[in-house]
């Protein structure tokens, strides 16, 4: 089992439910932005190639699993962005492409930060994650046909920041107790895929230095 912390929060059973009951009729867009300030200290983990660097492997990898959870896997995936002096991506956009005409754009980078917010959007409604989405945080669901003021839904729990791990490793112990060796709401196939859309994405960023360093 992965430690995405992100898929056990009580805000993505909200939009698992908004989703699998039609709120927003047919998704058309997601978007996820995932931004930090780190260190600049090219030995740091987050700039060291040796270490798993870069944005995409650090930060990116929420966006990317917030678009599978919605869309599932990408028919088509386009990444751009910039690489550090130590060979790590310091930030990008991936475009990803998906059946039923819908898209996803992921943003991730480890030298500015962002809101660091994700939306949903459909043809009839849209989900809005407001602020550092991969945390627990407040959802603001509104409805195309109603121009009113948005609902909003916050955890009423009040837990808050990293003390939302509580919930994977509460998903973590039920699931060992239970005897699975996967997590049914991140299983293995859909880790795999989110790793080769991320080795996809760090792919072309690479191959696209070298073209500009070799032209």
């Amino acid at each position: 089992m992965e430690a995405m912390w992100s898929r056990y929060l009580p805000q993505t059973s909200v939009i698992r439910k908004l989703l699998a009951d039609g709120a927003l009729g047919d998704v058309r867009q997601v978007f996820a932005d995932l931004s930090q300030r780190g260190p600049s200290d090219p030995a740091h983990r987050q700039r060291s190639p040796e270490l798993g660097g870069g944005a995409l492997l650090d930060l990116g990898v929420y966006a990317v699993q917030f678009s599978s959870m919605i869309l599932s896997t990408p028919t088509a995936i386009t990444a751009v962005g910039e690489l550090t002096d130590t060979g790590v991506d310091a930030f990008s956009t991936i475009m990803l492409s998906h059946r039923a005409h819908a898209q996803s754009t992921l943003i991730s980078s480890i030298v500015a930060r962002s809101s660091s917010m994700a939306y949903v959007t459909g043809t009839d409604g849209r989900i809005d994650l407001v602020g550092d989405f991969h945390n627990p945080t407040t959802l603001r669901i509104g409805n195309n046909a109603d121009a009113s003021t948005p609902v909003e839904w916050t955890d009423p729990t009040g837990i808050k920041g990293y003390e939302g791990l509580s919930w994977q490793a509460n998903a973590a112990a039920r699931y060992i107790g239970e005897g699975r060796s996967e997590s049914p709401l991140h299983p293995l196939d859909e880790v795999v895929q989110i790793m080769t859309t991320l080795d996809v994405a760090r792919a072309q960023l690479h191959t696209a230095a070298r073209s500009c360093c070799n032209g």
